[in-house]
C-alpha cells in the first residue's frame, strides 16, 4: 500500500531475491543490496520467474531496497550510479 500512495499509478518495476535465497534473517538486508549492485552494473533488471511484467527499463539508474525484518525492523535505501 505503501507503494502505491508514494507512485500512485506510476509504479516502478518490482522484484524480490527471496524466491532465490529464502529467508536468511540478519543477513536479507545485505543479499538484497548485493543483488541491487548486480543490477546496477550490469545494467540488467532481475525478474522474478512468476511475475508478469510487460515494461522493461532503458537504463537503470536508481534502485531502492526495502529490507524488513522481524519485530517491526526496517530500513529503505535508494542507490544510484
Amino acid at each position: 500500500m505503501a507503494i502505491d500512495k508514494i507512485f500512485y499509478n506510476k509504479l516502478p518495476l518490482l522484484t524480490t531475491d527471496k524466491w532465490k535465497v529464502g529467508r536468511t534473517f540478519g543477513a536479507s538486508g545485505m543479499l538484497s543490496l548485493e543483488f541491487t549492485l548486480l543490477m546496477l552494473r550490469h545494467n540488467e533488471f532481475i525478474d522474478i520467474p512468476f511475475g508478469v511484467e510487460d515494461k522493461r527499463p532503458g537504463k537503470i539508474r536508481k534502485v531502492m531496497v526495502n529490507a524488513v525484518g522481524f519485530g517491526g525492523n526496517a530500513i529503505s535505501v535508494l542507490l544510484s550510479v
